[in-house]
């Protein structure tokens, strides 16, 4: 019987389920509004335009080959966030490295502008407010570090911006938030239940006082 190569055993098919989430959300990347200045900023980045529709369109015919097709587009896009063009981009590229999100493209790219905005609205903060500096400290949760202040502003950022996302993400799973946001506000709606505890900034909870 003749031997299966190592290249003849890998599966580089994607159902078209995984396929399309994968595709609404760069989709949405790229046809962001706030994007558009991005995309034509240069030559190398319309080429990477290009490249990944072109990987779309042979994903879309070709079922048996989109792991492949989709590493190309992960290739081309990782680098296009907002922190490594903080004036051309207002979203950042909808995937990184490690296990896919679940939530849908409209809820990623949402609560990734939560974090950004968050990210730098905290480091103004501290960097304003010394009083902030020396009061916020890590939480208790943390039995190494709890108690300890933050070494800097990027440090106490992203906490809070860590933790303003996952609580806007289970406010989605929980179906108390639509998944939209804007600056203009948004609705949230109550809790289904009384809650025993009270939720604090860092997104500790805490029994109520008597």
């Amino acid at each position: 019987m003749p031997k299966t190569t190592e290249k003849e055993k890998k599966d580089m098919s994607m159902t078209d389920e995984a396929w399309n989430n994968r595709v609404e959300r760069v989709n949405a990347f790229m046809e962001h509004e706030g994007n558009a200045a991005f995309f034509k900023s240069s030559e190398e980045i319309e080429d990477g335009v290009e490249l990944i529709k072109m990987n779309i369109k042979r994903g879309n015919r070709n079922a048996a080959k989109r792991k492949n097709f989709w590493k190309q587009m992960l290739d081309e896009g990782r680098d296009w966030t907002t922190e490594n063009y903080p004036d051309l981009l207002e979203t950042s590229w909808p995937v990184s490295q490690g296990k896919e999100s679940n939530l849908p493209a409209h809820v990623q790219a949402s609560t990734g502008q939560i974090y950004d905005l968050t990210f730098e609205a905290s480091v103004d903060y501290w960097n304003n407010n010394p009083i902030v500096q020396v009061v916020n400290i890590r939480s208790g949760r943390n039995k190494e570090e709890g108690g300890k202040t933050y070494a800097d502003a990027e440090e106490y950022a992203k906490g809070k911006a860590f933790a303003t996302k996952q609580r806007f993400v289970k406010l989605f799973n929980d179906g108390r938030w639509d998944g939209n946001f804007s600056l203009d506000g948004m609705t949230i709606a109550p809790p289904t239940s009384t809650a025993n505890t009270t939720e604090t900034q860092d997104g500790d909870e805490v029994e109520p006082e008597a």
